[in-house]
């Protein structure tokens, strides 16, 4: 993100946050600023393919290091990472560069803070693109993860979060840090149901994390900027710590602050699932379909495992030129670039 001027900003929480934003001039139109956020293990750089292919919108893109990552403040206290307080961490941003309308995307936890967000912020946002994690309907119910893997291993075949025991586990940091080179491979290997066999058998990323074998990588893992990048993020001893903060995070009090009646996304909603990802299955936005809390969603699929901001920048970016045209954006006469067919195949709307 060469193009992108880096800044810093302490939030009313006393937090400092890097982030990036576009830095051509400021638009003429009432476009909405495009708000990117990634997930873990990232950084803002997970967006470096996206943003690349929007450079000619007239949209002002911003794209923090989320709380825990890279130049952001790494706290260990768990409770600053509620989505309600992280939410008003985002709004300072967001007003920092006097933004008045925002379209909020975001890949793994980053889609799960996106839609917390909005739902504490709805005033902010004009729009939202999921990646890889659909909305998850809020409940005041606590995450009981043994009764969860039981579940999805009768309707899966699989344990969908087994890989959680381990990020839960106190010695889970020091595995991490202690053989990077190894994780790099369990994030990106090129391997056949790769994340169902690492993510979602008990015990599976650990003996692999300690063990010897070597597995080839995806294409873009090749590339050694990715890894360089991943590798230098968590060199120092205690990054992984707060890195890992959002498994440990308890969000049942923060989703408990967002009455009943407000917990629909009433803007229109993109949701990108992918076709090799084990763990977020498309299936998870069923509930909130089910209830009606959806009602202007459209999904696509794009044919990749779960980094698909690496693996799919440019499909990703197509997907976010056509929903900025599409219906409620029109008045901002955004086209897309010509559309190849072999990228709708598996879209459905």
């Amino acid at each position: 993100m060469e193009n992108f001027q880096h800044k810093e900003l302490v939030t009313r929480r006393s937090l400092k946050y890097t982030y990036y934003i576009s830095s051509s001039e400021q638009p003429t139109t009432q476009s909405p600023a495009l708000l990117f956020l990634h997930g873990f293990p990232d950084s803002a750089h997970l967006w470096t393919g996206v943003v690349a292919k929007l450079g000619d919108l007239p949209n002002k893109i911003i794209i923090p290091d989320c709380l825990g990552y890279a130049g952001t403040d790494k706290p260990t206290d768990t409770d600053l990472y509620a989505y309600k307080d992280q939410a008003e961490d985002l709004a300072d941003i967001l007003g920092n560069e006097h933004v008045k309308s925002t379209i909020i995307i975001g890949h793994d936890w980053g889609s799960a803070l996106a839609q917390r967000t909005y739902l504490h912020k709805p005033e902010l946002f004009s729009g939202i693109i999921l990646l890889n994690t659909g909305y998850m309907v809020p409940s005041t119910e606590p995450f009981d993860l043994a009764a969860i893997n039981s579940l999805t291993e009768k309707i899966f075949g699989y344990q969908q979060f087994s890989y959680w025991d381990l990020f839960l586990a106190p010695d889970a940091p020091d595995i991490v840090e202690n053989n990077l080179d190894r994780m790099w491979q369990v994030l990106h290997g090129d391997v056949e149901n790769w994340m169902k066999k690492l993510f979602c058998i008990p015990n599976a990323m650990r003996e692999f994390l300690l063990g010897s074998d070597e597995v080839p990588l995806k294409d873009y893992a090749k590339n050694p900027a990715w890894k360089d990048r991943f590798m230098q993020q968590f060199k120092t001893s205690g990054d992984l710590v707060s890195a890992l903060q959002m498994y440990k995070a308890t969000q049942t009090k923060s989703d408990a602050t967002i009455p009943k009646e407000d917990l629909g996304i009433n803007v229109p909603l993109l949701f990108i699932s992918c076709s090799q990802d084990a763990v977020c299955k498309p299936e998870v936005m069923n509930a909130a379909k089910d209830q009606g809390l959806v009602p202007f969603l459209k999904e696509a699929m794009i044919d990749c495992a779960h980094w698909s901001p690496m693996e799919r920048p440019d499909e990703i970016a197509w997907h976010v030129r056509e929903f900025l045209g599409g219906v409620g954006f029109s008045q901002f006469n955004l086209v897309g670039p010509p559309v190849d067919p072999a990228l709708l195949m598996n879209c459905t709307t």
